[in-house]
């Protein structure tokens, strides 16, 4: 374990502050969740992200979901964005974050890239919590009805499981 030599005090509440450079560090931000976990009596904390879990699915999905529609598709959850090396710009950032299903035209979607592009946003939502989204983009021909309801089927599989 590294020492990082910064201490904090507990508040009278029992709260404690994550300094700056850790939130920073670890791309932590308001609102998210911190795990406590003990070890050897040690106090472990560490992000908390109910789809890591899942990652290794959403990654199935989103190969088959391309295999399928013969169209690049993503899904939207930081830690697979960094793991792909995605920049998504902000402005669509913002939009991916709908309890909905979403189709989008004319959007700039990459950072380092002027392109625009067209398609659909399929979010994972479950307790009125957005946990992720996937995102295909239409290069060919629109989709059907029925091509898209199998993205849906994996979206309430991924909401199933974040409800159990």
């Amino acid at each position: 374990m590294k020492a990082t030599g910064v201490v904090r005090r507990l508040d009278d509440l029992g709260r404690l502050v994550i300094p700056k450079e850790i939130r920073k560090q670890y791309r932590l931000k308001e609102g998210d969740s911190i795990e406590f976990f003990i070890e050897n009596e040690q106090i472990i904390i560490q992000k908390y992200d109910v789809l890591s879990k899942h990652m290794e699915e959403v990654e199935l999905m989103v190969e088959a979901l391309e295999k399928m529609y013969g169209e690049k598709v993503l899904f939207m959850q930081e830690d697979w964005l960094l793991k792909h090396h995605y920049i998504v710009h902000e402005e669509f950032l913002s939009q991916i974050q709908t309890r909905r299903v979403k189709r989008f035209d004319q959007q700039k979607i990459f950072k380092d890239s002027d392109q625009l592009k067209k398609g659909y946003i399929f979010p994972i939502v479950a307790y009125g919590d957005w946990f992720g989204s996937f995102v295909i983009l239409l290069e060919h021909e629109e989709k059907t009805q029925e091509q898209l309801q199998a993205i849906q089927a994996y979206c309430e599989l991924l909401t199933r499981q974040q409800q159990q």
